[in-house]
């Protein structure tokens, strides 16, 4: 079975704003946890494989994938800001990697 990306939020905000939705796309893996858009590009992550995903935006082609060693904790979310892709972990932390993947560092989301 094909999994849909629609997140939900915003094809509530389109149908709640008189919108239509304008493209759907067929996720690259079969959990996709988060969903991120920057540098020209959607960005997702599945929570079972540990993979990030980086897609064209207009085709969901995969133009880079890759595993996120997260020592036993799995990809919850994730945002792309300052040219950089950042993977919130359920451990608490969040792992960031440039935008070709690179891992740059992590550091505690815990307060």
């Amino acid at each position: 079975m094909v999994k849909k990306i629609v997140p939900c939020l915003f094809l509530f905000a389109a149908v709640s704003l008189g919108q239509s939705v304008i493209l759907t796309l067929d996720a690259p893996d079969t959990n996709i946890s988060g969903l991120a858009l920057g540098g020209g590009a959607l960005w997702a992550c599945d929570n079972v494989t540990n993979r990030v995903y980086k897609l064209d935006a207009s085709t969901g082609s995969v133009l880079l994938d890759w595993y996120v060693d997260a020592s036993g904790a799995h990809p919850t979310g994730m945002t792309f800001a300052d040219n950089k892709v950042y993977v919130a972990l359920t451990s608490g932390y969040v792992n960031y990697y440039d935008a070709s993947g690179s891992y740059l560092g992590q550091f505690s989301a815990l307060c």
